[in-house]
């Protein structure tokens, strides 16, 4: 078998031992949770004070446009600023001046959740900030729309003088699809290309003197046009339509929720107001979760529950744990921010599913719910990842989820275990939070919670077996690159190996062999990579960087500039990239950007250099991740920019039309930036070594029958068993002729026609010897082949809504969660729906294959 780590904690023991060491032996002080004095001098003018949630999330915008970019804030260069709030009183306060208002001109709708809208001539809001008190030289004005349609003529933003001179914004012109702006200017010019805009989002301008102004659209740059400056009106700016000189004129079709009028940003503080604007939006649209940052708010917690991990399925989780009367608490990992659904959030936008019929209960009720988020004509599995950030905030949030508490706490990660017997009762956290709990549920990609709590765990790949088993161990069959030499000199081995080829295979030339005899067990894991979030369409693209990233080092690509070489007739970016279209309109489409699998080309996984990780320092493991990322920019602005002649003229053309979609991933983790994907594809690390463990055998059953471990179905598994490679090596195929290879991709078929399998409570559930009350829900006890199908992300989520349930009729009754009582009567609670939202069907919980 795969390396077996065992019940002994050595996750837990050194970690905590090597951190308690740093910190002299004990846990840091968490700060109290603060308000920024311009935050209560806002709420403060409010006719209703905001709820908690709504503060904190004003709170939070506050400190981001406070915080220094370019030697200067945001909030420091703005005259005005207005947003959404949480009735028209609130809306219409300036942020930064609440002893001022903006007053309604007719009768504009008004939307808690989107903002203001005008639906005929005459409807506007008059900001009350006049023209005049804006320097005409040193000048910046934008407006976030949160609905994208077109209109002739229309205007976002405007006052002007009986000379047409002044400001306007129209984010989305009918004529030609572009932003036309005018500001501090006598007339008004397009500002984008044509097409080159989207009408949502966050559109302006800026100008640093008295010759020109460059365009913004979602924090990315447009043009720079000559705009001689002229004198502003002693007039008020009107939002949703112009001021033309007193009357109200070209209203705007688009909802608008915010708008910053001051000196001119620079581009970094564009992308900076963008995301913050963006990311508050946001939860003013779906929900203010209560949560509470790193290092800050509550440091002693006591719950009944808890669910480990920022994904899909603790969101579940905690849902259905408290929809029967737990209290409940989501917390993350030692690297989860404000991304609440891991990869279906994070790039996973194209979901892996064979049989949607596999599928019901809060794993379709998102579905369904992301339908109606994205207006899609059709339920689908694939969506922008945005959209599941803002259904599983819903779910987190009381006022929308059916009025239960679901605190968020962030933390640096789980640090040590206390347990009393078998059972887990409380826990620490690094960055200083302790949680006294009766339960938990360990949903995170890693393990970590279940390793710090006993639990025992196999690591890599278990030896070869029989039928389906026989595709454990080391892979007797490779992925084969024809034509890529794998020596730094070709075809002389004492060269050496080039970058990124780990061992050797050779039956004329055993001497060389460093790769193990096919079947062999190992603790190697499957390649992780990042699911990017690009397009090439001009509207939402955000340009990739024209330098490249920190460590980046061309040799590290010579794979695939080898097979460049060998392939000059691959020019386009889907010939080494698999991208699948998550959205389109149109025909300009958003992609989830993969891996390209099989012998199409070396691609996005970055082979042999995810090994360690599993168990790996929390800062050991950041120095990976980031390695990751690095890997797939380094890969991009190669063959963007890249030099090197083996780089095919017209692939490089083909690949400057890509670039990452920036209306996504607005709230970075600290050692991120804004726009980057925030959940590495962690496809395995830790499993589970539980109560019974599933094999790639039991999979490949036909349909109808018995499943061998039980008939305690948690979620069904609906796609085959598949790993991504796990090495390149050189490989002599014929005497004389070496390859580059990948070993370790497998791909193998379920058993029967439907295409779905049912998921065991027993192997989500540990040991009874190792701890009495936990679960865990991706890093199941299966084999490596087996986990490969029950890895996938919705199969995760059905686990964990079924998981919540069981834990509650565990802990209610004081029971293990190993106790066979508990299964049956959650499944009759479960099928029952008793707690169903609106769109939420029954789960599927088969019980034959």
């Amino acid at each position: 078998m795969g390396l077996h780590i065992g019940a002994g904690s050595a996750f837990s023991i050194g970690l905590a031992a090597s951190l308690h060491r740093r910190r002299g032996g004990g846990l840091p002080s968490l700060k109290a949770y603060t308000y920024e004095a311009e935050a209560e001098n806002l709420v403060a003018a409010f006719a209703n004070p905001p709820s908690v949630g709504d503060k904190r999330s004003r709170n939070r915008l506050i400190k981001r446009l406070k915080k220094q970019i370019d030697g200067s804030s945001i909030w420091s260069k703005a005259k005005m600023i207005m947003g959404l709030g949480a009735d028209e009183n609130a809306s219409l306060r300036w942020w930064n001046d609440p002893s001022r208002t903006a007053t309604k001109i007719g009768t504009p709708t008004f939307n808690a959740s989107f903002g203001w809208t005008a639906t005929a001539n005459g409807q506007a809001l008059n900001t009350g900030l006049l023209g005049n008190e804006l320097d005409q030289n040193d000048l910046g004005a934008y407006v976030y729309c949160t609905s994208e349609p077109t209109g002739n003529s229309s205007n976002d933003m405007g006052v002007l003088n009986a000379s047409s001179q002044g400001i306007s914004i129209c984010a989305r012109r009918a004529t030609n699809d572009n932003m036309s702006i005018r500001l501090a200017s006598a007339v008004t010019t397009a500002i984008s290309a044509d097409g080159d805009t989207l009408g949502g989002g966050l559109s302006g301008a800026s100008r640093v003197d008295g010759v020109s102004v460059t365009g913004s659209h979602n924090g990315v740059t447009k043009n720079t046009v000559s705009l001689p400056s002229v004198a502003l009106p002693a007039l008020p700016i009107y939002l949703l339509a112009a001021n033309a000189n007193g009357s109200v004129a070209s209203f705007s079709p688009r909802r608008q929720a915010f708008c910053y009028i001051g000196r001119a940003l620079t581009p970094a503080q564009e992308v900076e107001l963008t995301a913050a604007v963006g990311e508050y939006l946001e939860a003013c649209g779906y929900g203010h979760a209560y949560l509470e940052e790193v290092g800050v708010g509550t440091a002693n917690i006591t719950v009944d529950f808890i669910a480990y991990g920022f994904t899909p399925q603790s969101v579940l989780s905690c849902l259905q744990a408290a929809r029967n009367g737990l209290s409940v608490a989501l917390v993350g990992g030692w690297r989860d921010r404000f991304n609440f659904g891991g990869m279906s959030s994070g790039g996973l936008g194209f979901g892996d599913v064979s049989n949607t019929a596999a599928f019901g209960g809060l794993v379709r009720y998102l579905t369904r719910r992301i339908k109606a988020i994205g207006n899609q004509a059709t339920e689908q599995y694939y969506f922008e990842p945005r959209w599941m950030q803002w259904a599983l905030r819903e779910l987190l949030t009381p006022e929308k989820n059916g009025g239960f508490s679901i605190p968020i706490y962030q933390t640096n990660g789980v640090l040590a275990v206390q347990k009393t017997g078998t059972d887990v009762t409380s826990f620490t956290t690094v960055d200083g939070r302790t949680f006294n709990i009766k339960g938990w549920v360990d949903n995170s990609y890693e393990l970590d919670f279940a390793k710090a709590a006993g639990c025992s765990t196999i690591r890599g790949r278990e030896a070869a077996g029989s039928g389906a088993e026989a595709n454990n161990g080391v892979d007797s069959s490779f992925i084969e690159y024809d034509g890529v030499d794998p020596w730094k000199t070709p075809g002389v081995p004492a060269s050496g190996l080039i970058n990124m080829l780990t061992a050797v295979r050779s039956t004329f030339k055993p001497g060389l062999n460093t790769l193990p005899a096919a079947g062999t067990a190992d603790d190697k894991i499957q390649a992780y990579n990042f699911r990017m979030t690009m397009t090439n369409s001009a509207k939402w693209r955000k340009p990739l960087p024209t330098t490249p990233p920190p460590g980046y080092d061309v040799a590290d690509y010579e794979v695939l500039l080898r097979f460049m070489a060998a392939n000059p007739t691959k020019v386009s970016f889907f010939d080494y990239f698999k991208a699948d279209a998550f959205y389109t309109a149109n025909g300009e489409s958003k992609f989830d950007v993969n891996n390209r699998a099989g012998p199409a080309a070396p691609s996005t996984d970055f082979l042999g250099r995810n090994w360690d990780y599993p168990l790996a320092s929390y800062s050991a493991r950041e120095a990976i991740w980031k390695a990751h990322w690095n890997w797939i920019v380094g890969m991009l602005y190669l063959m963007q920019h890249g030099t090197d002649p083996r780089i095919p003229a017209a692939l490089k053309t083909n690949c400057l039309a890509w670039g990452f979609v920036s209306d996504h991933y607005f709230s970075p983790h600290e050692n991120d930036t804004v726009g980057m994907n925030p959940q590495m594809y962690v496809r395995e690390a830790l499993r589970l070594d539980g109560v019974a463990k599933l094999l790639g055998t039991e999979l490949t059953r036909g349909d109808g029958g018995v499943p061998t471990i039980s008939t305690n179905t948690v979620s069904m598994i609906s796609y085959f068993m598949d790993s991504h490679a796990i090495q390149y090596i050189a490989f002599e195929k014929t005497a004389g002729v070496w390859i580059v290879a990948s070993e370790g991709g497998v791909a193998v078929d379920l058993g029967g026609s439907d295409g779905m399998f049912p998921l065991p409570l027993e192997i989500c559930t540990p040991k009874p010897g190792d701890c009495t009350n936990g679960f865990v829900s991706f890093g199941l006890s299966a084999s490596h082949v087996a986990f490969g199908a029950g890895r996938m992300e919705f199969t995760a989520m059905q686990t964990g809504q079924s998981l919540g349930q069981i834990a509650a009729e565990a802990i209610k009754n004081n029971r293990t969660f190993q106790d066979p009582a508990n299964y049956p009567v959650a499944r009759a609670a479960l099928l029952a729906n008793a707690f169903a939202l609106t769109n939420e069907p029954v789960p599927i919980l088969a019980q034959t294959t």
